[in-house]
Order: structure tokens, then C-alpha cells, then sequence
């Protein structure tokens, strides 16, 4: 992104070098106004007209801070990154200090993904200045980039300034979870539904991190609270069902586990935790058991397609590598999931050709002839290759 930027910039200056300035009242007058309409076009998404506008007040003054920074916003609402990018690179080298223009280029990093370059930006922006949504946003970047540690870093600067920011609380949470620290999650959650009983994304966090540190009465008790506040979504009902089920109430599991089911059946956990019930309720299996064991069964089952990809994929870089040995075996697992595709018959055959083992080479190059098309480009390699080998198989047996 960056050397396009550069050129993004400097194209910009050469388009506005070389204008002379007129009289300086009448100028300030019509410039003021230009930045005005833009503003009124950019209201109203027209913003190619108001571009147009500002272009044209830059031929007067090329250097205006007003019109340039009003340019960079018209760029940036119609998502013109680059252009948008290259405004506000121009605008932070006229005015370094301004916290402003760095933190515009920061928010379109992020927006286009780019997240070691946003964050390099931001930390940059919260050394001069601890803004709460910049320590938000860098925590977010260093998420989003993998880097969880730094992550917490940031978010807890934030929460440092907003303790019950519900959000943020959230993400910083998962990031908890993932490592197993459920007392650390329960502490957090805690102390924020001491101040904000009822709110809807923090108590079930603190249900799920109490159901993971098995405790799974008081994690019922959180559920059915956010039940009660309105909330039914699948997540709820599952973790009541499951809750319900650690407990031992069999019935009860069944009915939230089903409903649960009702809202979404794509779960495979959720589809093995209601067959799993419905045996234990009925102390054996039955048609509706055997049928959902079949179904979480089958969602088990991997794509056969993708699985003959994966495997011919990674035949063909042991093959590169003439590691033969290897690349034998997983030809072998990618024409198990696809036997219409003979050509993994000749390949294997050639590794074995590759390796001197005429015999097992001939066993695939034969089967390979058998289901070929004769006159195709492999078949002919394949029938040259039988010829070889059993000349070399004459040769060595007259030796």
C-alpha cells in the first residue's frame, strides 16, 4: 500500500504547483464559500461534485489547511482509500503535532486491514495522548494481527479509563477464556454486574465462565437470569441445556438442548448433546436417537472434494521435493476420496518407477491403462513408461 501512496502524494503536489495567488480578500471569500458547498455536497453524498469543488478552490491555494483537510474527509466518506490515504499523509507532514490527521490515518489502515501499520500509527497517537477509542482501537488491530498479549495491554488502558465498558469487557474476556484463566474472567464480570446487574452481554460471559470452571449450579442460575431479561438466543438455550445436563436433570437438558435445536441445527456438539440426552432419558437407543447420532455422524464426515484437493495437493509437494515414499502415501488418500481421478494411478507409478521398484510401478501404471483414455496426453506417458521399465527389467534379468 505504501509505494502507492507515495506516488498518490506526489502526484497530488504536482497537480497543485505552479498557480499564482490573487487578490487576498476576494480569494479567502470564495475559498471559505467552497469549502461550504463541499461540506453541503458531502452532507448529501454527492461528493465526486464535491471533490470537484475543492479541486478547483486548490487552484488559487495550494496550500489551504481548511480546503486539504476537507478533500481528505470527501475522499475518505466516498472510500477512496488511497486518495484518502495520501491527503492525510500530506496533511500530517504540513502539521506533524496534529493528533488529528494521524488518528484519520490510522482509522483507514484499520478499515483496510492493514493492522501493524495502524497500530504503529496508534502507538504513536497514545504516547502524546491516552484517548480511550485510540487504546480501543489498538487493542482491536493487535487482536486482529494475532498478538493477544498486546491486545490486553491495550484494552485494559482502556478499561482503566471506562471500567464498564461492556464491550470491551467482551473482548477482553475472550482473549481470557481462550487461555483458560475462568477466575480472572469471574472477577472482571463480577465486579462490573456489581455496578450493572442486568446488562445483556457481560452476564453471559460470566454464565460461560462459570459453566467452564464447573460450576455449573451457579452458571444455571446466570442463564435462566438472562433468560428471564428477554434473551432466547441458541447460545442461551444451549448452555441451559448443558448446565442442566452436568447436573444430572435429564429431562430438563432435553427441553433446552430441543428447543435450542429448533433455533439452529448446525451445531454437531448441540446434535451429540440431545441424542446423548434422549438415550439417557430413555434408557436406550431409539429411532430418534439412532437418527440423531447418524446426523452428528455424517456432519462429522469430511467434504470429499476438499479432501481429495488437500491430499493431491500435498502429494504433489513431496513429489517436487522427490520425497517418493511420501508422496506415494498421500496420492494414495487423495484417489481414496476421488477414484474418478486415474491420474493419481500413473503418479504413484512413477514414484515407484522414480524408485527402481518396477514391480509396483507396472501394478499402477497397468490399472491406470485399464480405466485411461487411449490417445490422451497420460496415456501415452503411461504406456511409454511400461515400455521402459520392462526393457530395464529385461536388461537387469540377461545381466
Amino acid at each position: 500500500m505504501k509505494p502507492r501512496i507515495l506516488i498518490t502524494v506526489i502526484c497530488i503536489l504536482s497537480c497543485l504547483i505552479g498557480h499564482a495567488q490573487t487578490d487576498s480578500l476576494s480569494l479567502s471569500l470564495r475559498t471559505k464559500q467552497s469549502i461550504e458547498n463541499a461540506r453541503q455536497l458531502r452532507r448529501l453524498y454527492k461528493t465526486d461534485q464535491a471533490i470537484d469543488t475543492l479541486m478547483a478552490a486548490l487552484q488559487y491555494n495550494t496550500s489551504d489547511l481548511e480546503v486539504l483537510t476537507e478533500l481528505a474527509e470527501c475522499h475518505t466518506s466516498a472510500g477512496n482509500t488511497e486518495e484518502a490515504f495520501g491527503w492525510w499523509v500530506m496533511l500530517s507532514t504540513m502539521q506533524p503535532e496534529n493528533l488529528y490527521f494521524q488518528i484519520a490515518q490510522a482509522k483507514l489502515l484499520y478499515r483496510e486491514k492493514a493492522y501493524e501499520e495502524c497500530i504503529n500509527i496508534c502507538r504513536g497517537i497514545t504516547a502524546r495522548d491516552t484517548i480511550p477509542d485510540i487504546l480501543a482501537m489498538t487493542g482491536d488491530a493487535y487482536m486482529l494481527a494475532g498478538k493477544t498479549d498486546s491486545a490486553l495491554v491495550y484494552y485494559n488502558r482502556f478499561l482503566g479509563m471506562k471500567p464498564f465498558h461492556a464491550r470491551t469487557i467482551s473482548k477482553k474476556a475472550d482473549i481470557l477464556l481462550a487461555s483458560k484463566k475462568y477466575d480472572e474472567v469471574l472477577e472482571m464480570t463480577g465486579g462490573f454486574l456489581e455496578h450493572e446487574p442486568d446488562n445483556m452481554t457481560v452476564l453471559p460471559i460470566h454464565g460461560l465462565a462459570l459453566h467452564l470452571n464447573k460450576k455449573y449450579k451457579p452458571s444455571l442460575e446466570v442463564f435462566e437470569k438472562q433468560l428471564s431479561l428477554g434473551d432466547s438466543t441458541y447460545s442461551i438455550r444451549y448452555y441451559l441445556g448443558l448446565n442442566h445436563y452436568m447436573l444430572d436433570n435429564i429431562i430438563q437438558a432435553e427441553k433446552e438442548f430441543e428447543k435450542a435445536f429448533q433455533i439452529d441445527s448446525s451445531d454437531v456438539m448441540l446434535v451429540y448433546q440431545l441424542a446423548d440426552t434422549k438415550s439417557r432419558r430413555l434408557y436406550g437407543n431409539n429411532k430418534e436417537t439412532e437418527r440423531l447420532y447418524e446426523k452428528a455422524l455424517k456432519m462429522l464426515e469430511p467434504d470429499p472434494v476438499m479432501m481429495h484437493n488437500i491430499y493431491g495437493s500435498r502429494a504433489m509437494s513431496f513429489h517436487r521435493a522427490e520425497d517418493f515414499r511420501t508422496a506415494i502415501r498421500y496420492y494414495e488418500l487423495s484417489y481414496r476420496y476421488n477414484p474418478k481421478n486415474i491420474s493419481a494411478l500413473s503418479s504413484i507409478g512413477y514414484c515407484y518407477e522414480r524408485m527402481k521398484e518396477y514391480d509396483k510401478a507396472l501394478k499402477y501404471y497397468e490399472q491406470y491403462i485399464k480405466a485411461g483414455k487411449p490417445g490422451s496426453k497420460g496415456y501415452k506417458f503411461v504406456e511409454e513408461s511400461i515400455a521402459y521399465i520392462k526393457q530395464e527389467k529385461f536388461m537387469e534379468e540377461t545381466e
